[in-house]
């Protein structure tokens, strides 16, 4: 369903009316640590680097083997669920690790047959890797898949897997939001289905929410200076929220809110989601200084967000303004140090 009327004047109040004490009701990200997973260029050897949103200063380095994409094109490659995190991104292969009291440790390597992995989720029966022609499934425990499903286009465009409502969702930039059903276990049960009632155009990133997809689509095949921002359920579009925004490509959920960023505006986009889709949307909750901004993370009310300022790559920090507002706050931009990143991941402090 659309909009209507009423629940856009009604958003507009709402939001005008928190931008005026959003500044006041800031809170502190209380020593979180934010990260992407930097290289000198696509192709070369890839580090997940983790900074303290209080200092900006690096709290952990870790090598994961060549990169695949470097900055933009794909989403999710940094996931986590629990006290597990997905790496993807990486060539022949992705890598699992656990988050013990912020630090990430136990590093596991997952067999993707020599393939390379795009994206990934994490559900609660185990890892789903995404390659630019399959989906892979790899239950808890093991490093090989144990289901493997082909994509419904297969051309190389796929670019994010999130999960939602038993389906496994993946997007392909070629025009394609498709849906494996889950099975018992989380085994991927039979073909994909396209989702009906997706605009054509380009989806870059992807969430999921409770048995709900969001699926921005950031370059409408009618106009490609247009973006449009599909939920959907199961195999069908329950809302389309209209945006002014420019090229909204990646999305993040948390706690019964989405963000999404979009590029061509500089500007963040934030909502509260139910069972339907958005109660609340508000289109400019944040407007980055800098050239771009691209795949984000949220956590426990803190929003890092990839970008790129004065050239160079930059992890974006964000608070939300207070409890019930879509606004975000800036609280910190802390410099990656690396010519190219992607992906955003925000984890709890060291302790």
């Amino acid at each position: 369903m659309h909009l209507d009327r009423s629940f856009k004047i009604a958003s507009l109040l709402f939001a005008t009316s928190t931008a005026l004490s959003g500044a006041a009701l800031a809170h502190p990200a209380g020593g979180a640590q934010v990260c992407t997973l930097a290289s000198a260029a696509a192709g070369q050897p890839g580090t997940l680097i983790c900074k303290s949103t209080l200092t900006g200063a690096t709290t952990q380095s870790i090598a994961v083997g060549n990169t695949v994409f470097g900055s933009g094109g794909i989403g999710g490659a940094l996931s986590r669920r629990g006290d597990s995190v997905l790496v993807t991104d990486i060539a022949g292969g992705a890598a699992l690790f656990e988050d013990s009291h912020g630090r990430l440790v136990h590093r596991v390597q997952l067999n993707t047959r020599g393939e390379d992995s795009v994206s990934g989720a994490i559900g609660a029966h185990g890892a789903y890797v995404l390659t630019r022609t399959h989906l892979m499934f790899f239950p808890r425990g093991r490093t090989t898949a144990a289901s493997i499903a082909d994509l419904r286009i297969g051309d190389g465009s796929a670019s994010q897997v999130a999960l939602a409502g038993g389906h496994a969702y993946v997007a392909e930039k070629s025009g394609s939001l498709e849906a494996f059903a889950l099975g018992a276990g989380g085994y991927l049960e039979g073909t994909a289905t396209p989702v009906s009632g997706i605009p054509a155009g380009t989806i870059v990133g992807i969430t999921g929410h409770d048995d709900l997809v969001v699926a921005p689509v950031a370059h409408l095949a009618s106009d490609p200076n247009q973006a449009t921002v599909p939920v959907a359920s199961g195999d069908a579009t329950v809302q389309l929220v209209a945006t002014k925004e420019v090229a909204a490509c990646w999305a993040a959920s948390d706690s019964g809110e989405v963000c999404i960023t979009n590029p061509g505006s500089m500007t963040l986009s934030c909502g509260h989601v139910g069972p339907g889709g958005f109660t609340t949307y508000t289109s400019a909750a944040a407007s980055p200084v800098g050239e771009s901004v691209l795949d984000l993370d949220m956590r426990d009310g803190i929003v890092g967000a990839l970008g790129v300022h004065n050239g160079a790559r930059v992890l974006m920090v964000y608070t939300r303004s207070d409890e019930d507002s879509d606004f975000l706050t800036s609280i910190r931009e802390v410099a990656v140090g690396s010519p190219m990143a992607t992906g955003a991941l925000v984890l709890p402090p060291l302790r």
